[in-house]
């Protein structure tokens, strides 16, 4: 009799567990998202204060990773939904980092000061972030999971605050 129910919760979970991957694949399908299953890459990041901030210190939480630049039109036309999505998730479950392209702080300093931005700003520089995440466009974001895991992989802008993108997001 436990060997029945051990093989029924096996069964049950195992049910639950492709359900869950098919949502996932409807979900990513909906948005246009691109879905990985690889170890993101190991990069730092640079504050405004020149300080390194390691990409595995977000660990435990989802990360939403945006490549945008201030001379980038889509990247400004997406901003106020990707400040929603922000402003509608708990930050103890999801770490947003944006990373500028633009070559200097000065026109980010700018764009920030008329446009406040909820979370975290980083600007690239050598060696390149967007490098091992193979971007070539933007704006380009990715989903992280708590474990370190690139699940997903979005080029273009798009409203973020769809509720396409906050049930893929619940997912993970």
């Amino acid at each position: 009799a436990a060997g029945l129910a051990l093989a029924l919760g096996a069964l049950a979970f195992w049910q639950h567990q492709e359900a869950q991957r098919d949502q996932r694949e409807q979900l990513a399908a909906a948005v246009g998202a691109v879905q990985l299953s690889t170890e993101a890459p190991r990069v730092t990041l640079w504050d405004r204060g020149g300080a390194a901030v390691p990409l595995e210190s977000f660990r435990g939480r989802v990360v939403f990773l945006n490549f945008w630049a201030t001379w980038c039109g889509p990247c400004l036309a997406e901003m106020p939904s990707l400040i929603a999505l922000h402003g509608a998730l708990d930050p103890a479950d999801i770490a947003f980092i944006s990373i500028a392209e633009d070559d200097t702080w000065p026109p980010l300093d700018t764009y920030v000061k008329r446009t406040p931005l909820p979370f975290n700003v980083f600007r690239d520089r050598p060696p390149r972030v967007e490098d091992p995440f193979e971007t070539t466009s933007y704006p380009t974001s990715f989903i992280i999971d708590r474990d370190g895991q690139a699940r997903y992989r979005f080029s273009g802008a798009r409203d973020w605050n769809a509720p396409e993108i906050r049930a893929l997001l619940a997912l993970e």
